[in-house]
This record gives C-alpha cells, structure tokens and sequence, in this order.
C-alpha cells in the first residue's frame, strides 16, 4: 500500500498530465481557429489565396498616328516600359518610396503623391507609377526585384514626335490625365495614370486616337515571376487622324521664319483648309513623354519669348495697316468714297487739337483710292474713317470675322477685339472719342486680332466674300486607311461684297506687290500674280520712346505683317506672316511670305523652288 501511494505522487507523472493538459488546450484552440478561418474568414482567404497568384494587368492600346495630308507619319507610337506597382503586393510603401525616389524621374513630391494615391486603388490592379523608364531603371528594378515587392515593369507604347518642335503648336502633346480631366471623362474607361491628349489636335480628336483598353490575368509565382496568362483581351488600337497641313510646306516656312519671333499660317481661300501652321520659337512635346524636369519646365515657361504661346490663336496684335483692306471694302461698299476721288496727304491730318501723322512724314500728295491702298497712305484713311464712323467700321469688321473665335479647334483661341463706345463706356466708363476711329482706321488702337483672323479675313477678301471656318483635321481612317469620319469645310458666312468693289481691291492688293510704288514689292514672284498688303503695329507710341526704331528696345519694336494671297485671278493659298517686333512688314515679313508662296507653288511645279 505504501508503493501505490509513493507511485501516484511521482513527478514523471505530473509533468505528463500537465503536458497532456496543455497539448489538449493547445488542440482546441487550433481546432477554434482552424474553425473561425474555414467558416468566418475562408472567402476572404481563398480569394487572397487566389489574388496572391494572379495578377490583373491593363494593355492600353496604341495610340492613332497623326498623318499629313500625303499620308506622311507625323506622331507614331514607340515601345517603352512603364513603372507600376501592386498595391497589395507592397509591404512598405514608405521603403518602396525610399527606394524609387533616386530613380524616378518625378519631383520627390509627386511620387510621394503618387504612392500615398496607390493605397486607395484596386489592391490586385496594377497601378502605374511613371511611364517610359530608362534603361537603367531597369536594369535597377530588376535586381532588386526581391528588395522592393510589387513593382512590376510593364511593356507599353508612348508618343513619338517624329518632328519635334515643327509642329507641336498644331499637334500639341500628350500627357498624364490630372483630376480635372478625369472629372470631365467620367465613364470613358479613363484612371489615374493614364494617358491622355491635353493640348492641339491630340487633344481635340482624343476620341479618335485612344483606342480601348485591353487586359491580362496573369499567374505569377512567389517572387512575382510570370508563369502563364490565363485570360487576355486584346486591345482595339486608336484610329489615324488625317491632317489638312503638308508636312513640306511647314518645314518651307519655319525655314522661312527662322530665328524670328511670329507665326506664318496659310490656307485654302477655297475651303479654309489649313496648309501650314509655323509658331516660333517652339518646343519639343516629346521633352513631355517622360515628364518633363522641373529646370526644364523653368526655362520654357520664363522664356521672354514665350516659347508655350501658341501665337496664331493666342496672341492678339493691332494688325496695322492690314485692316486697310476692310477699310477699303466698307467705304466702297457704303458709297463714302469713290475710286476716282482724290485726296491731299501731306504728311498729317488735322482733327481738333489732335495731330495724326502718316508714315509718310513728307507725305504722298493727292492719292486716290487705288494709290491709297497700294502706297497704305495712312491719311486717306483717317478721312475715310472718320466719314464712315466707328459703327460701320465695327460692323464691317465683324462681317470679316474679327472680334470673334474663328472655331478652328484647337485649345485655348482668343476671339481679339473690335473696340466700339459701347464697350468702352462698360470696360473703361469713359465716352469714345472720335479721334479713335481715327486709330482704328490704320488698324491701332484698342483693335487687337489674331493672325489666324487675319488670314481668314484675307481669304473671304481672295474669294469673293465666303468666310470658312479654318479646318486642320481632314479626316479620321482605320489602320486599312478605311475612312470612318470625314471633316467637311464649312462656310461661316457669306459677306455680300459688288462686283465693283471686288475688281478695285483685287486690282489694289495685286498692286501692292507688283508696282513700283507697292509696299509689298519683297513678296514678289516671277511666274505668279501675288496680291497682299503690308503692315506695321506700334507696340508703343514712337514719340514714348524717344528714339528710332534702331535704338528701341526689342520688346519696344513694331510688329511686321504681310497677308497676302495667289495667285491672284484664282486664288488658291492665303498667307499670314506675323514677325514679333519685326519692325516693317515690306521689308521682314513679306519677303517670308514671299518663301512660302514659292514652296507651295514648286511643289505643285508650278514655280522654281526657293
């Protein structure tokens, strides 16, 4: 009896209930847990399980070239790798920050952005961080794979402008989708992080260039690799955008402009197609692919010459004696004048206590209407002004499409302005006074149009009065060159302007290259009839600067003008040329028109090359 009771006190076997006790809670809690997960938690688990596997990868498509009117490639697409990442792949976003930022080509503070953002996105979607990596990225990304998980290279397609700067006013650019544009896409398959057109024609035909989304699953092992697609769509590719301009003629013209400041536009008199569209200086949209440095971005916006400016339908000008050919029309078309009345220049005109000189200090002598127009005798003009009146002269103008936006298209047009009391009694609160019709009758003044105005306004006067809309997309067409959208012209009005009238300034303009007494003799060919007129804009009053034109400042200097048309018994180009501080539109901006008139007529072979 003794042994039994020393037996059942041995601690060998108190260690092994004890033990027995714990693997038994030990069990039921397993047991618990193992419940809690296969009932409670077993969907979210199996589709962790499942998404841990499998990753959704978009395929965007390739974007739509944009072509000239010969088909010529002038924006295509190029392979290039983009920087995404998997939210719920990342195990630290503040170390995958820390290893990224060196590499990004990003400001520090928008990649921060960008990765607080990617918390908030589909956590199995990957979500794109930067676009167009360099070779060196990947090859650091790559390595370290393992250090920083959830960054995934993808294979993609970016822009390619393929002549830099020669077009970038007209094609403009694409660029990253910012939360303004996204509130306005709302429901066309658009996200952070995409690609989308944001100035030009990429902008205004981006529902025709972008194409539709394509998509992956993919089954990737633990470290991420690629191991087999389990479903793919295919992505529809973007449709081509068929451009009005030749690629030929616009290079002829930035050539011809050079180094200038200003812009030279030409169209179609006939259906106000758009033949070349030249802003300089430019820039180069393809500096926007990878996102553009901060020093870069610096130099291009504090340019004094204002490189982002998009001049031919931003930039706002007097235009001068230019709008001596409105004159002209409305006091022929009122009966104010007659072609055969003379009228004595001697240098000024006389209005109260108010002198207004011609550029002429000597004067011209008697002038009639035809010498008028072809020597921009600015006296003649200050009398026909004041016998017409600021409201004829307003209504005239507006006819010829001044004041308002011309509807090309493209972003960011300014409709100029036609001065009349009524806005200067609301913008200035102070009567008109009649010595500012004066102004406004050599086109200075409170008058402010835009060349691409301008060159729709001379293309009504070539035409015989029909005032089209200026057109820079001709149409849109499938890979198969198969045409799914055609861009008529379009005619925004018909100014009704006499035979008579038509046959005198006709007979003017062409005089004012081809006389020897014409303003605009430097635009002239051998083989083709040009009519145009000459113009020179004070940016500031001669007698404020107190000095000639040779000792003015730069930014002080009057602007040069040439619009002009041909060849003249049927025309079929208008040219504008605008040169920023050029000073004399017969002796700098002519001479330029002059080059692009020989450009567009040796390509047809019509005249000898220039």
């Amino acid at each position: 009896m003794k042994t039994l009771r020393n037996g059942s006190g041995d601690p060998h076997t108190r260690a092994f209930l004890v033990a027995g006790f714990c693997i038994a809670f030990l069990f039921v809690i397993l047991v618990v847990r193992l419940a809690y997960i296969q009932f409670w938690e077993g969907e979210r688990y199996r589709r962790l399980s499942e998404n841990n596997r499998i990753r959704l990868l978009e395929i965007h498509p390739p974007r739509g070239k944009i072509l000239d009117v010969n088909h010529e490639n002038l924006a295509d697409n190029r392979p290039c790798f983009d920087v995404t990442a998997i939210p719920e792949e990342v195990q630290d976003y503040d170390a995958l920050e820390q290893a990224l930022v060196s590499r990004s080509p990003l400001p520090p503070e928008t990649l921060q952005k960008r990765i607080q953002e990617m918390k908030k996105a589909t956590p199995f979607r990957s979500y794109p961080l930067w676009k167009d990596a360099s070779w060196e990225t990947m090859a650091f990304l790559e390595a370290n794979r393992l250090r920083i998980p959830g960054v995934v290279i993808q294979v993609n397609q970016t822009r390619d402008y393929l002549y830099g700067e020669l077009l970038a006013s007209v094609i403009g650019y694409t660029g990253e989708i910012d939360a303004a544009q996204l509130e306005q896409v709302q429901g066309n398959n658009y996200r952070m992080g995409d690609w989308i057109g944001k100035v030009g024609v990429e902008k205004t035909m981006e529902e025709h260039l972008r194409g539709q989304k394509g998509g992956m699953q993919v089954e990737v092992d633990a470290r991420g690799r690629r191991i087999r697609i389990l479903q793919e769509r295919d992505p529809s590719p973007g449709s081509n955008v068929v451009l009005c301009l030749d690629r030929r003629l616009q290079e002829a013209a930035a050539d011809a402009l050079k180094d200038q400041t200003g812009t030279a536009i030409a169209v179609d008199p006939r259906d106000g197609s758009v033949l070349c569209y030249v802003n300089l200086p430019s820039f180069d949209p393809n500096q926007f692919i990878r996102g553009i440095p901060l020093d870069a971005w610096s130099a291009l916006r504090d340019d004094p010459r204002h490189p982002l400016t998009n001049r031919g339908i931003q930039g706002q000008y007097p235009p001068g004696s230019v709008f001596k050919i409105v004159m002209a029309i409305a006091a022929l078309e009122e009966g104010v004048i007659t072609p055969e009345e003379r009228i004595f220049c001697n240098g000024s005109h006389t209005l109260g206590s108010w002198t207004f000189r011609c550029w002429n200090r000597r004067g011209h002598g008697w002038v009639d209407f035809h010498r008028a127009l072809v020597e921009s005798c600015d006296v003649y003009f200050y009398q026909v002004g004041q016998r017409l009146g600021i409201q004829r002269i307003r209504e005239y103008a507006e006819r010829f499409g001044l004041g308002s936006k011309t509807g090309i298209g493209i972003a960011g047009e300014r409709a100029g302005l036609v001065p009349s009391p009524e806005w200067k009694r609301a913008k200035q609160k102070a009567p008109w006074y009649e010595g500012e019709t004066l102004t406004v009758s050599i086109g200075q003044g409170a008058l402010l149009v835009t060349p691409l105005q301008a060159v729709m306004m001379v293309s009504a006067v070539a035409n015989g009065g029909d005032l089209w809309t200026p057109r820079v997309v001709k149409q849109v067409e499938q890979l198969d060159g198969r045409v799914t959208m055609r861009n008529p012209p379009v005619r925004r009005a018909t100014i009704p302007l006499s035979p008579r009238t038509r046959t005198l300034v006709h007979q003017g303009l062409r005089d004012v290259v081809h006389s020897e007494r014409g303003t605009g003799q430097r635009a002239r060919l051998p083989h083709v009839e040009v009519a145009g007129k000459t113009g020179t804009a004070q940016v500031i009053r001669q007698e404020e600067t107190g000095a000639a034109q040779d000792n003015v400042p730069w930014e002080h200097r009057d602007h040069a003008w040439f619009a002009c048309y041909a060849p003249v018994p049927s025309p079929e180009i208008a040219v504008v040329v605008l040169v920023e501080h050029g000073e004399h539109g017969g002796s700098t901006a002519a001479p330029i028109a002059k080059q692009i008139l020989a450009a567009y007529f040796a390509l047809r072979g019509e005249e000898e090359p220039p």
